[in-house]
């Protein structure tokens, strides 16, 4: 297996870690060994043949490991808590307690991918299934010189309908509609005052006191528009 695949499988675990203990024999301190914790529940199915993983070589890329048998508590006196018999690449047989061996994580991607197959099988099956009950059904009969859509009404309520209208174009006279008012209504003319439109004309008044007023301004100003120059320089 290739670094990159094994740091990509690898990379999937998310809660199992590995732990050094200290390997005390008679109260003395003879080394360390590693085990497995909050391992996967995914990672503790295993049956005989099926690749594993003990925790001594979890850091190496390139050895095969194979579980030849699970030993329950109780069941081996050398094991009292359990344990595992596995066979490695070259043969040996190497004994483990019962936190120290896992299903190898390539496993669970192969058997991932082996369901995929298996519900890829199982959709073509049930598509040709499918398949085989629309090919048993009779088929439809084409009606030749038949007519597509609506089916041609009943002559007696085609009839029916038929005197419902002429009944109805004889009540209106043969005009669509609400009939027309025979009530004359009076409508009174309205009423506009006279005189021109817009602004009202000046009274005499008002027109000699602006003519006095322009007059003024004129000798003020010596009849020029605008303002006066400044005489200073």
């Amino acid at each position: 297996m290739d670094g990159a695949r094994f740091v990509r499988i690898f990379t999937q675990i998310k809660v199992m870690k590995v732990k050094i203990n200290d390997f005390v024999v008679g109260g003395a301190k003879l080394g360390t060994y590693l085990s497995y914790t909050d391992v996967e529940p995914e990672l503790m199915v295993m049956k005989p043949s099926d690749r594993v993983l003990p925790a001594p070589f979890f850091y190496e890329k390139n050895l095969w490991f194979h579980l030849i048998r699970q030993w329950l508590p109780g069941e081996n006196r050398l094991f009292p808590n359990g344990g595992f018999e596995v066979r490695d690449g070259g043969g040996g047989v190497r004994n483990y307690d019962a936190d120290q061996v896992c299903l190898h994580p390539a496993i669970i991607k192969h058997k991932k991918t082996l369901d995929k197959m298996l519900r890829r099988a199982e959709k073509a099956q049930a598509a040709r299934e499918r398949a085989a009950k629309r090919g048993s059904k009779p088929p439809k009969v084409k009606v030749e010189g038949g007519r597509r859509g609506r089916p041609a009404l009943d002559p007696a309520v085609k009839a029916a309908r038929d005197a419902a209208k002429t009944e109805r174009s004889v009540r209106s006279g043969g005009k669509r509609g609400r009939p027309a008012s025979t009530v004359v209504r009076v409508v009174s003319a309205e009423t506009k005052p006279a005189g021109k439109r817009g602004r009202p004309s000046l009274t005499s008044e008002v027109i000699a006191q602006r003519v006095s007023q322009k007059a003024a301004t004129r000798v003020r100003t010596g009849g020029k528009r605008g303002r006066p120059k400044s005489a200073r320089r």
